[in-house]
C-alpha cells in the first residue's frame, strides 16, 4: 500500500470514529403526564335505555293508629241535648212545678241507622222509690231531630207521636194544680217538684220498630214493648233545686 493510500485510510477511520462518538444519544421516551387529581369512579350506567319509562314506586297507604277506625267509617255518636240547660246543669224554674211546668226544648243527632221510631223517658233516680216518671213520649218519627219547648199535654200529637201517663197520674185528679199554679198534666210532661235537689234523666231510645201501644200507656208497658228493639240510646241529665 502506498503512503498516500495509508494516510487516506487513517483519515477515513478517524472521521468514522469521530462521528460515532459525537452523535447525540437517543432522547429518553417522554412519560405521559399524570393528573394530580385521582380519577373519579365512573357513574354506573342505567340499566334501562335512555328515555325508557321507569316504574314509579307504589304510593304508601296511610295506616290509622291502632284502635282508631278509618275516617270514612266513623259514625257520629247518638246524643241528646237541651238549649235550656247544660248536661248536669240546673234546670230552670220555668220547667218545674214551681214555674210554668213546660217541657224543655230538646234536640238530638247521630240517630242509629235503621231506626223506625224514637222514644223518650224522663225520670227521677233520686226519688223514693227511685224512678218517678215525669215524661213518656214514643213513636216519634225517626226523621224528627228535636222537640220544642212546651209540648202539648195530649195523648196523641199531630205527627202521630204518642205520650204516656206520668207518675203524678197515680195521685192527682183532673184539674189539680201544682204549688206554682200550673196544671198537673198527668199525661205527657210534668216537671220536677222535689223536696230537695234531685237529678232528672232524659233517656232517648232509637228503636227498630214502631211500637204497637195505645196512647196514655204506662212506663212498665213501654219498657216491655221496647225490649229487644233498642238500637241505641242517649242520655241527658239535669238537676233541679227547689226554690225557697
Amino acid at each position: 500500500m502506498t503512503k498516500v493510500a495509508s494516510v487516506c485510510l487513517v483519515l477515513i477511520l478517524f472521521v468514522a470514529v469521530g462521528r460515532a462518538g459525537c452523535a447525540p444519544a437517543a432522547a429518553p421516551p417522554v412519560e405521559e403526564p399524570t393528573s394530580a387529581v385521582e380519577p373519579t369512579a365512573r357513574a354506573e350506567e342505567p340499566t334501562a335505555a335512555p328515555g325508557a319509562p321507569t316504574a314509579e314506586p307504589p304510593t304508601p297507604t296511610a295506616v290509622p293508629p291502632a284502635g282508631e277506625a278509618p275516617t270514612s267509617t266513623l259514625v257520629a255518636p247518638f246524643r241528646v241535648s237541651s238549649g235550656a240547660f247544660d248536661p248536669e246543669g240546673e234546670i230552670p224554674v220555668l220547667y218545674s212545678c214551681q214555674g210554668a211546668n213546660l217541657s224543655p226544648p230538646l234536640a238530638w243527632s247521630g240517630v242509629t241507622q235503621g231506626t223506625q221510631s224514637l222514644a223518650l223517658v224522663v225520670d227521677d233516680p233520686d226519688s223514693q222509690p227511685p224512678g218517678f216518671v215525669h215524661w213518656l213520649i214514643y213513636n216519634i218519627p225517626p226523621s224528627t231531630t228535636s222537640l220544642p219547648e212546651g209540648v202539648p199535654a195530649e195523648a196523641t200529637l199531630s205527627d202521630g207521636t204518642r205520650q204516656g201517663v206520668n207518675g203524678f197520674a197515680l195521685f192527682a185528679e183532673e184539674g189539680q194544680t201544682f204549688p206554682g199554679g200550673a196544671a198537673i198534666n198527668r199525661i205527657g210532661y210534668d216537671g220536677p217538684c222535689p223536696p230537695s235537689a234531685h237529678r232528672y234523666v232524659f233517656t232517648l231510645y232509637a228503636l227498630e220498630v214502631i211500637l204497637d201501644l195505645p196512647a196514655a200507656t204506662t212506663k212498665s208497658d213501654l219498657v216491655l214493648a221496647m225490649e229487644r228493639h233498642v238500637l241505641g240510646e242517649a242520655e241527658l241529665t239535669g238537676v233541679y233545686t227547689p226554690q225557697p
